[in-house]
């Protein structure tokens, strides 16, 4: 009985790789047919209706036995040119294929057609297709050939490759068959079985047991029309009782062989269990029930060279084959285990109907609750594999959370099928993948774009109110020129700083430093680390820049000025708020007095709003001779905070 499941189980995969097989092959013969009247509508668009093109197609059809006839029809569905010359239609305009085409402008398979016999030839079945093609956007035409049914069924098949009782049926979206083999004049034009209908409509090929159209037996392996590239349904039907009669004749050749082995053994027991038989006898039956009993170790001792003796023998050598057998089992169960234990993704297998877990390898019991898929039925990461254990259904890349033990968070993509192994056990297969980093990485990138789009915005703005406030200013182009673009450089600086740290941060020291190099040992810096996230950056900068340029024209930094600048800074508590407080004092020392400006500039107008609304602090002025000094307090910021209110600020 094992015997015969098992070879049944072979005619099940030989025919579901035999109807893959078959249509891989029509696919190609398809496709050929497509690329074929892709060339011929593309030559028909450059080189238009000439004489002696449909000569050119005649000699094309006559080179490719596989085409009944090789035409170009315009948008109206009039034959323009037709290797079948003025035997042919005049016109296809009201044939379901050219409607098809014109109002898809795609690939067509027509349905099969039947071609009146002419100059005394038999009449012959072909099956059309169409492609349309388009000149200047517009629907132009379609290139048309048919293909020869019986070469189609023909050539379904290679010689000798299809067993006894086997057969091979193609058919179009409608179930009418357009190629099968054998017998394609039986079969040809005629429909699928409405009971069979469904599997042209199924999911992904599979094999069924059915009584096909000629009342034979089979095991059919069927192609749906939506897993072929075609659009044609294929099957492969394989008859049973071929397959099985060998199964059946070797079971019958074993039941004899045991019924004259048994005779046999009787004969010599009642000529002979009396005499010199019934102890060899004895020992050899003690030993076959130990055999049987699960000791298969148990070895006969008999060595005499009579019957009995060669009963030994054989059981000895048929004992051996089994523990060779089971050796080379166990040898491939443990491969097969320490591959799996090995693999980075976790893996479970379960009975069916019971659901009792048969194996778990090492990433399994390391990253699942309990070892397995959740004991509890109501766990998330259990329904995948309870769904293939009690329904049969699969499910693909379902993302589930787990919190480890250690109290950390992943996340789990989980697949899960129904499987059957070698002897028909049914067992349920689920894998784990931790994609925990890779979607934590998907989440970082997003928000380091949104980090970018945020900057990008700041600093738009930034220019865009320098540009208003410079030119509000400026008396002249020559003055707007050297104002902005020391500005906008200043920006530039900043914005090359926040791109090249790695939290997105600029320290205080480094800002001052970039602001102030210019001017070498006549400005001094002095403070305690301060992270100044991308807003602050930008803003203090343009503050910094402001002040070091009023030195520079007007105060200690002047020519012949001979004076010096020092920026120093605090953080401080405050004592009404309880927040920390950059204390931040420009100070300047001329060796010449400084006289003070009449009027108030853009630059002190600067200051104070980029303190007060960007920053949140307030800014102090404060004019002396020996220069001016500014006096900065603003909270001191938080980076991961202010990060946050950014990313969360609409774009």
């Amino acid at each position: 009985m094992r015997l015969r499941q098992a070879k049944l189980e072979d005619v099940r995969a030989e025919a579901r790789r035999f109807a893959l097989q078959s249509a891989s092959e029509v696919n190609r013969v398809i496709e050929g047919a497509r690329n074929m009247l892709a060339a011929v509508g593309e030559a028909h668009l450059r080189g238009g209706t000439f004489p002696g093109c449909g000569e050119g197609l005649a000699a094309l059809t006559a080179r490719m036995p596989r085409y009944a006839s090789i035409g170009v029809s315009n948008a109206e569905g009039q034959v323009i040119c037709s290797s079948a010359g003025g035997a042919g239609p005049g016109s296809i305009s009201a044939r379901p294929y050219f409607q098809a085409a014109r109002a898809s402008l795609a690939f067509e398979v027509g349905a099969p057609m039947a071609i009146p016999a002419a100059n005394g030839t038999a009449a012959r079945r072909i099956l059309p297709v169409a492609l349309p093609f388009q000149s200047e956007g517009r629907f132009a035409g379609v290139a048309i050939t048919s293909f020869d049914t019986d070469w189609l069924s023909a050539n379904l098949v290679a010689s000798g490759a299809l067993p006894e009782g086997g057969s091979v049926t193609v058919a179009d979206r409608h179930g009418t068959i357009v190629a099968r083999f054998p017998q394609p004049e039986s079969f040809v034009g005629t429909r699928i079985p409405e009971a069979y209908a469904d599997l042209m409509r199924a999911g992904p090929p599979g094999v069924l047991d059915v009584v096909s159209q000629d009342g034979t037996a089979r095991v059919l392996g069927y192609v749906p029309i939506g897993a072929a590239s075609s659009g044609l349904y294929v099957s492969a039907g394989f008859a049973t009782a071929p397959a099985l009669a060998a199964a059946d004749e070797a079971t019958q050749r074993a039941v004899l062989l045991v019924l004259v082995g048994l005779l046999s053994a009787l004969a010599a027991a009642w000529l002979f269990g009396r005499l010199s038989l019934r102890d060899p006898v004895d020992r050899l039956l003690d030993v076959m029930r130990r055999w049987a009993a699960g000791d298969h170790g148990a070895r006969s001792d008999i060595t005499d060279r009579w019957e009995i003796g060669r009963l030994a023998a054989g059981f000895n050598a048929m004992a051996d084959a089994v523990a060779m057998r089971e050796q080379h089992l166990r040898e491939g169960e443990a491969r097969l285990r320490d591959v799996l234990g090995q693999m980075p993704v976790a893996v479970v297998l379960a009975e069916i109907p019971s659901g009792r877990v048969v194996f778990r390898n090492a990433r399994a019991v390391a990253l699942l609750p309990d070892g397995e898929a959740g004991r509890d039925a109501s766990d998330p990461l259990a329904e995948p594999l309870r769904r293939a254990i009690a329904e049969g259904r699969s499910t693909e890349d379902l993302e589930l959370p787990l919190r480890r033990t250690d109290g950390t968070e992943t996340i789990l993509s989980v697949s899960a099928a129904p499987v059957r192994a070698a002897g028909g056990e049914r067992l349920a297969v689920a894998a784990f993948l931790d994609v925990g980093a890779r979607r934590h990485a998907e989440r970082q990138r997003e928000l380091l774009t949104a980090e970018l789009r945020h900057r990008v915005k700041n600093a738009l703005a930034v220019v865009q109110s320098m540009v208003a406030q410079t030119l509000a200013q400026s008396t002249s182009l020559d003055e707007f020129r050297r104002s902005f673009t020391a500005r906008l450089s200043l920006l530039a600086k900043a914005q090359d700083a926040l791109f090249a740290s790695e939290d997105g941060c600029v320290q205080l020291d480094a800002l001052v430093g970039i602001t102030l190099a210019p001017f070498g040992a006549a400005a001094r810096a002095e403070g305690p680390a301060v992270a100044l996230p991308a807003k602050h950056t930008l803003s203090l900068a343009m503050v910094l820049h402001e002040m070091a340029t009023n030195a520079a024209k007007h105060g200690a930094l002047r020519p012949a000025a001979g004076g010096h600048i020092a920026v120093t800074w605090a953080v401080r508590q405050d004592p009404a708020s309880g927040e920390e407080q950059v204390e931040l004092v420009w100070a300047e020392c001329s060796g010449t007095p400084v006289v003070e400006s009449g009027r108030r500039g853009f630059g002190g107008r600067l200051i104070e709003r980029c303190v007060q609304h960007d920053l949140r602090g307030h800014a102090e002025s404060r004019f002396e001779p020996a220069g001016i000094s500014w006096r900065l307090s603003f909270p001191k910021p938080n980076p991961a905070r202010t990060q946050m209110l950014e990313f969360a600020l609409p774009g």
